[in-house]
C-alpha cells in the first residue's frame, strides 16, 4: 500500500481539483484569467518583494494600470475593431454572391472538364449551408440578446476578473504555501520535482505563446493597414489571435483576406500589395518571431498544441481551448515524469533482467 500512496494522493488531488473546477463553472472564466494573470507575474512580484515593497500595494498597483489600459483599449481601440467587425458582417452578402455566381461554377466546370461528364446540378451556398446570409448579422445579434447565460457570463468576467486578479497575486505565495503544507511529509520531494519541471516548461510556453500572438496582432494589422486593406485591423488582430493554434493564422489570415478582396472588387494591385504584405509578415514569423521567441522559451511541438486545443476544445469548450496550451505543457511534464517512474520500478527492470 505504501508504494501506491503517493498515486492515490495526486489521483485524489486531480479528482478534488476537478470537483473544484466543476462547483465554480458560473465563475471559472474570472477565476482562470485571474489565476494566469497572477502566475505569469509571480516572479516580478516576488523581485519586487525581496526589494523591500509590499505585495498588497503591488497588486494594486497592477491592477490600477491594468484598468487603465484597459479603459484606454475601449475608449480608442474597441471602437474601430467593432465598427470593422460590422463591416465584415455586411459584407457577407456580396461574398454569397461571389461563391454562387462565380467561383463555385468555375469549380463545378473545372471538375466536369477534368472527369468528362456534364455537372448535373449547379450548387448555390444554401445547398452547403442552410442559413440565411443575409440576416445573418442581426440573427447573431438577436441570439446574444436571448442568451441569458451568455450575458451574465460576459458580466461576471468583466466584474469578477479584476476581482480575483487582486487576491490571487496579493496572495498567490500563501495559497502555494497552504496546498504545499497539505502533502504528505514524504511525496513533498516528488511534488517539489514535478512544481519545478511544471513551472519551468509552463512559463516558458505561456510566455512564448503570448509574445508570438501579442507581436503578430501588432504586425498583421500595421502590414494590412499599409498595403490598403479594407478592415485591416480587424482582419490583422483576428489573424493575430488565430495563431493561438499554430498554423491557424495563415488559414484565418488567407481566407479574410480573400474575402475582403472579394467583396470589394480589388483591383490587381491592391490584390499584390496584400499578398505581399501577408508574405512579409509569414516571413517574419517563420524566420525570425517564432524560431526566436518559442526556441528561447522551449514551446511544445505545433501537433501537441493543436491536439490538445482540438480535444479539451471539445470537452470544455471556450475554455477548454483556453487552458489548452497550458494543460499540454503539464500533461508532458506528467508523462514524462510517468515514464522515467516506470523505467526506475521493479517491473520494467525485472523484465529487462528476465
Amino acid at each position: 500500500m505504501k508504494s501506491y500512496r503517493g498515486k492515490i494522493f495526486f489521483l485524489c488531488f486531480f479528482l478534488a481539483s476537478l470537483g473544484i473546477f466543476l462547483f465554480l463553472n458560473i465563475v471559472i472564466g474570472p477565476i482562470i484569467f485571474a489565476f494566469l494573470i497572477a502566475y505569469l507575474l509571480n516572479p516580478f512580484f516576488e523581485f519586487l518583494e525581496k526589494k523591500g515593497i509590499n505585495r498588497a500595494y503591488i497588486s494594486f498597483a497592477t491592477l490600477v494600470v491594468f484598468a487603465l489600459l484597459s479603459l484606454l483599449a475601449v475608449w480608442i481601440l474597441f471602437p474601430i475593431l467593432f465598427e470593422q467587425l460590422r463591416g465584415l458582417i455586411k459584407l457577407l452578402p456580396g461574398f454569397k454572391i461571389y461563391l454562387e455566381e462565380n467561383l463555385l461554377p468555375k469549380i463545378q466546370t473545372i471538375i466536369s472538364e477534368f472527369t468528362g461528364q456534364k455537372p448535373y446540378k449547379v450548387i448555390y451556398l444554401y445547398d452547403l449551408f442552410p442559413i440565411n446570409v443575409d440576416k445573418v448579422s442581426q440573427t447573431l445579434l438577436v441570439k446574444i440578446g436571448d442568451s441569458t447565460r451568455f450575458l451574465v457570463s460576459v458580466l461576471l468576467l468583466v466584474i469578477f476578473t479584476p476581482f480575483f486578479s487582486y487576491f490571487f497575486m496579493r496572495d498567490f505565495t500563501k495559497m502555494h504555501n497552504i496546498i504545499f503544507d497539505l502533502i504528505p511529509i514524504d511525496l513533498k520531494p516528488t511534488f517539489i520535482e514535478f512544481k519545478e519541471e511544471v513551472n519551468a516548461k509552463l512559463r516558458s510556453v505561456l510566455r512564448g505563446q503570448s509574445i508570438v500572438i501579442l507581436t503578430l496582432c501588432v504586425l498583421y494589422p500595421s502590414a494590412l493597414l499599409i498595403a490598403g486593406l479594407p478592415t485591416a485591423i480587424a482582419v490583422g488582430i483576428l489573424t493575430g489571435l488565430a495563431r493561438l493554434v499554430p498554423y491557424m493564422d495563415i488559414l484565418v489570415g488567407s481566407f479574410l483576406c480573400f474575402f475582403v478582396l472579394v467583396t470589394n472588387s480589388a483591383s490587381t494591385h491592391l490584390i499584390f500589395t496584400v499578398s505581399l504584405a501577408f508574405l512579409v509578415v509569414q516571413c517574419l514569423d517563420g524566420l525570425f518571431i517564432t524560431p526566436r521567441i518559442m526556441g528561447r522559451f522551449s514551446g511544445l511541438h505545433p501537433s501537441l498544441v493543436i491536439l490538445a486545443v482540438l480535444c479539451f476544445g471539445d470537452w470544455f469548450g471556450f475554455y477548454g481551448v483556453l487552458l489548452a496550451v497550458p494543460l499540454a505543457a503539464v500533461g508532458k511534464v506528467s508523462f514524462a515524469m510517468m515514464i522515467k517512474s516506470y523505467k526506475e520500478s521493479q517491473f520494467y527492470k525485472n523484465g529487462s533482467n528476465g
